[in-house]
């Protein structure tokens, strides 16, 4: 994994950013029943090789207040372009995980037992996503009478650009500023982004979160956005703050 890969994957496994997407964005009816305060990512021993190998996404477990789990597969890659595909590969991401899970837990074998797995596609490109949010929607017209037996399965999917370009998002939520971000109306726009950023990061215990943005607009937006300048190798946010001063 190389470090534009690795800054986004560290930005997206920040379990503040994640929480506020869903109770600060998406806002879901099915909210209030998961404990969010308790929102967990799994050990990465707790995921098969040949898992980690198909996805380098986390994998989040969030209790639910009647006892049971809920556990989300996120897909929150930079998944810049669209993929007609991505219900089939999701399905095998959710099943992989599930079989892992029932190795590690074997007393969940039996019917009403499996944790409910929620795919997250976290889409950032420019262009409106196309392809089927659902698996059925990938195979030929299925004779009458065998519609039934083709694969049921959907993920959520999450295009940033539409998001953005609706404009009614919350102006200090952390999933909002990633989206503007990403979205940016130029040099002095992402700046006063960033100066947001900051100012909802505040105190020693978000220091990683706000690493996790400077290394992500360092090494992703910065990189994407100013090729010809010299760009400092820093996690410090002010210090690219600094540096964008020194580039307008």
């Amino acid at each position: 994994m190389n470090r534009h890969d690795r800054s986004y994957r560290r930005l997206l496994g920040q379990p503040r950013l994640v929480r506020e997407l869903f109770e600060g964005l998406l806002r879901p009816a099915w909210s209030d029943l998961l404990d969010w305060s308790r929102l967990r990512a799994l050990p990465t021993d707790f995921i098969s090789d040949t898992l980690r190998q198909r996805q380098g996404d986390r994998v989040w477990s969030i209790p639910r207040r009647d006892g049971n789990n809920l556990y989300i597969l996120l897909m929150l890659e930079h998944q810049s372009t669209d993929d007609a595909m991505m219900a089939l590969r999701l399905n095998t991401y959710c099943s992989l995980l599930l079989e892992q899970i029932l190795q590690r837990d074997p007393h969940l074998r039996g019917p009403g037992r499996l944790p409910m797995v929620l795919p997250v596609v976290l889409y950032s490109g420019t262009i409106r996503w196309k392809s089927p949010t659902q698996l059925t929607e990938l195979f030929n017209a299925a004779p009458k009478g065998l519609q039934r037996y083709l694969p049921s399965f959907r993920y959520l999917l999450i295009d940033e650009a539409a998001w953005v370009e609706r404009g009614d998002m919350p102006t200090t939520n952390l999933a909002t500023l990633l989206f503007r971000l990403e979205h940016n109306r130029g040099i002095e726009d992402v700046q006063a982004l960033m100066q947001t950023v900051y100012n909802c990061t505040l105190g020693e215990e978000h220091q990683e979160l706000r690493r996790a943005f400077a290394v992500w607009l360092r090494y992703v937006l910065l990189e994407r956005a100013l090729p010809e300048a010299e760009l400092p190798d820093t996690e410090n946010l002010l210090e690219i703050q600094d540096m964008l001063a020194d580039n307008t």
